[in-house]
């Protein structure tokens, strides 16, 4: 696997994981999901959790053992700038995201 396929594979993931783990919280839940019910926090965050390892597998498979895990751990605050950006300025991306939890 091409290092930055690994690289931009593992970005995208980390950043799914903590918009998951955002989600998770009842008061951004009723910011991006007005009307829907808040359905707990079991499902969003054992789907965060999931969602974060696949990026560190992804990273660890295309950049190795030491690099892969350094650069997951590197890549927490830009994905997690990203993610709070994106709870400011485009809640609708987001609320695309959590209706795959809605019942």
């Amino acid at each position: 696997m091409p290092e930055w396929l690994a690289s931009v594979g593992g970005l995208g993931l980390q950043t799914l994981g903590l918009a998951l783990l955002a989600l998770s919280q009842a008061g951004h839940w009723r910011q991006v999901m007005q009307p829907h019910a808040f359905p707990g926090t079991r499902a969003l965050r054992l789907s965060a959790l999931l969602v974060s390892s696949l990026a560190w597998l992804v990273e660890q498979a295309g950049l190795g053992l030491a690099m892969g895990t350094l650069f997951w751990l590197l890549a927490l605050v830009p994905c997690g700038l990203g993610v709070s950006l994106l709870l400011s300025w485009r809640k609708g991306w987001l609320h695309r995201l959590g209706r795959s939890f809605c019942r």
